[in-house]
């Protein structure tokens, strides 16, 4: 008969993946543990229950409930409490409001939760004196976030995936994999929450998990093993190339002729430290390419960046600097003629004809857009320009769209997406440039008035690069 598990040498596993890092837990160095109540959490609380009775150090626990799943997740809160009183661990419990703040700021719900969860811990951590948090990423969520970015186009930095540590954040059972969890809790009897969102296939990260990374099982026995054995390699080159990129003096730094004698790999990396400097925003592939090539370019430009910042090439000079005021990313209300969407750098085009035929007169003045026609009795109230808003939906080929799945599913990357610009009236979201349009409203063979849209010069020409062809319904 098989032994019955403990967690204690996961908890001496744990201990040596900190101490490889860098990190020697001691009686002083209290523990704030991120408990959501699911399997990993769970898992991760008993192993640091295992290393405070053999070291010392203070732990407590922090809940986030998030307001997203209503009863389910206030269900979660309330298993969280009761079942860290039974073990004796302090427990606070954080609510947030996360649709809320993806409304006041355009956020994705995904980039709105995992931001308000940080701040609560990082306060959470501050209340108690302590000096770490711990996360419960396993090596499951390692191996998805290697293969997730490398299906992006990420660098070594990117591939690198999730680290031991990041500043005062540490991951124990960062080398645990998933099944082990739940099989050695399922083992000793301890109940965990399951979380309903983990089971949405239109989750990017639930499409890998349960559809992708069993499928790679036919082509390796453990593919978690050996995506994250890769990170582990990736990491160290990554951590070499930082390195070198680290050692380029000061005074050079803004020197564009030297710059532009670094490789890529470095001179990325010091672009990247010195947009740090002055923004905790974190920039994306995409902003630090065009920055670079900028630095190559034989005529003077500049770049917008995240966060209202700007990098400009004049000269022999290279520099950031921080903007006064950033593009607004509210709502564009369009007028007949020629207008700019600050937020994501497009130009539109509209105009009104008395029919479809008409439009054929202004077919060139465009000819580089996107263009859509469409019939105006369609369109109701006022027609606007925006970022994409949590819940927007578009209805074409008989069913409905979340316009999130839309650009996710046509490869528009992550950095472009939460600016991309889509077009809506009264009713919704009739417009989605270059791969949608609400169904009904194509006006090419309308009898009566027509609207005519076109769009370019901006994330629209960028998305072109980075995802490929466009397959629209009924763009013209």
């Amino acid at each position: 008969m098989a032994s019955r598990p403990t967690f204690l040498p996961f908890a001496g596993d744990a201990e040596r993946l900190l101490a490889k890092a860098g990190v020697n837990l001691t009686e002083r160095d209290g523990v704030l543990v991120a408990y959501s109540g699911g399997a990993d959490s769970t898992f991760l609380l008993r192993v640091l229950l295992v290393l405070r009775d053999k070291i010392g150090f203070p732990l407590a626990a922090l809940h986030v409930e998030h307001g997203i799943r209503g009863e389910e997740s206030r269900s979660d809160a309330e298993f969280c409490k009761k079942t860290l009183a039974e073990l004796g661990v302090p427990l606070t419990v954080v609510s947030v409001d996360v649709p809320a703040t993806c409304r006041e700021t355009g956020e994705s719900i995904e980039t709105a939760a995992r931001r308000l969860r940080y701040e609560a811990l990082q306060k959470g951590l501050a209340d108690n004196g302590f000096k770490y948090i711990a996360t419960a990423h396993n090596r499951d969520d390692a191996a998805e976030t290697v293969l997730f970015r490398l299906l992006r186009g990420c660098g070594t930095e990117g591939a690198a995936g999730i680290p031991v540590t990041r500043g005062n954040v540490i991951r124990p059972i960062l080398d645990v994999p998933s099944n082990t969890i739940r099989d050695t809790l399922t083992a000793l009897g301890i109940p965990f929450v399951c979380d309903s969102t983990n089971a949405d296939p239109f989750c990017a990260r639930n499409y890998l998990r349960h559809e992708i990374l069993p499928r790679l099982a036919h082509l390796t026995p453990d593919p978690g093993r050996m995506l994250y054995d890769c990170a582990v390699r990736f990491r160290e080159d990554d951590a070499y190339l930082q390195g070198i990129a680290a050692a380029v003096p000061e005074t050079d730094r803004t020197r564009r002729s030297l710059l532009a004698s670094l490789p890529d790999p470095v001179l990325k990396r010091v672009l990247f430290t010195e947009y740090a400097r002055i923004s905790s925003e974190m920039p994306e592939a995409v902003h630090i390419d065009a920055a670079s090539a900028q630095i190559r370019k034989e005529s003077d430009g500049s770049v917008a960046f995240p966060g209202g910042i700007s990098f400009s090439c004049v000269g022999d000079l290279a520099t950031f600097k921080k903007n006064e005021t950033e593009p607004s990313r509210g709502p564009v209300e369009l007028y007949p003629g020629v207008n700019k969407i600050g937020f994501s750098g497009d130009t539109v085009g509209f105009s009104v004809c008395r029919n479809a035929a008409e439009t054929i007169a202004s077919s060139n003045v465009y000819n580089l857009s996107k263009k859509v026609i469409l019939s105006s009795a369609t369109i109701e109230g006022t027609v606007v320009v925006r970022p994409p808003a949590p819940g927007d939906r578009i209805v074409y080929g008989g069913m409905t769209h979340e316009v999130r799945t839309v650009l996710s599913s046509h490869r528009v990357p992550r950095e472009i997406r939460r600016d991309y610009p889509i077009f809506a009236d009264d009713t919704g979201v009739f417009w989605i440039p270059g791969f949608a349009v609400r169904e009904g409203c194509d006006g090419r063979n309308a009898d009566g008035e027509v609207l005519v849209f076109s769009i370019f010069g901006g994330l629209t020409d960028r998305v072109e690069e980075y995802a490929g062809s466009y397959h629209e319904r009924t763009d013209v």
